[in-house]
């Protein structure tokens, strides 16, 4: 009786295993061929993905304004920003001085109404032995670009700001 217990689950194992092996079209497996893992990029539902995991060399990194320190490591702070900026320009360009006062508060008021779009700083100046503050925007190459500029600003921004040489705020 053992032989014929032992042949059965013989063939009932055979049979389960044989079932593992045959095609069907419930159980179908993906078809890989050499260049599927000899190549470094391979397309996986439409995307490329990247396998290649062997050294690459460096690349440029750009780091924002935000990011820059100073010599001691430290975070430079966006006065000397400004006034590193507002010196690098050409003195015979063109800027638009968007406000100008005693209290850098105001100014900065105007400055957070300006659009995005275009570098602006905060100058702190003396005139006649008083601090006085100058909010800047843009830098233009002529008048024209930036009376074109200046025409473009929000009305509550444009009715007091006005033209001026770089070279005038530089000094």
């Amino acid at each position: 009786m053992d032989k014929k217990i032992n042949l059965a689950l013989m063939v009932v194992c055979a049979f389960i295993m044989s079932s593992c092996t045959k095609d069907s079209e419930y159980l179908t497996y993906p078809a890989y061929s050499y260049t599927d893992i000899t190549e470094p990029y391979a397309m996986n539902s439409n995307r490329m993905l990247n396998y290649d995991y062997r050294y690459q060399p460096a690349r440029a990194v750009n780091v924002p304004d935000s990011y820059h320190v100073g010599e001691l490591h430290s975070p430079v702070s966006f006065k000397d920003r400004d006034q590193t900026w507002v010196n690098s320009q050409n003195p015979q360009g063109y800027t638009i001085e968007l406000a100008e006062g005693d209290k850098a508060s105001q100014v900065a008021q105007v400055l957070y109404k300006a659009p995005k779009k275009d570098r602006m700083a905060q100058i702190k100046y003396e005139r006649d032995g008083k601090t006085r503050y100058k909010g800047v925007y843009g830098t233009y190459g002529t008048a024209e670009e930036a009376q074109k500029a200046l025409n473009s600003l929000p009305p509550e921004i444009k009715s007091s700001a006005s033209v001026i040489n770089w070279g005038n705020v530089q000094q």
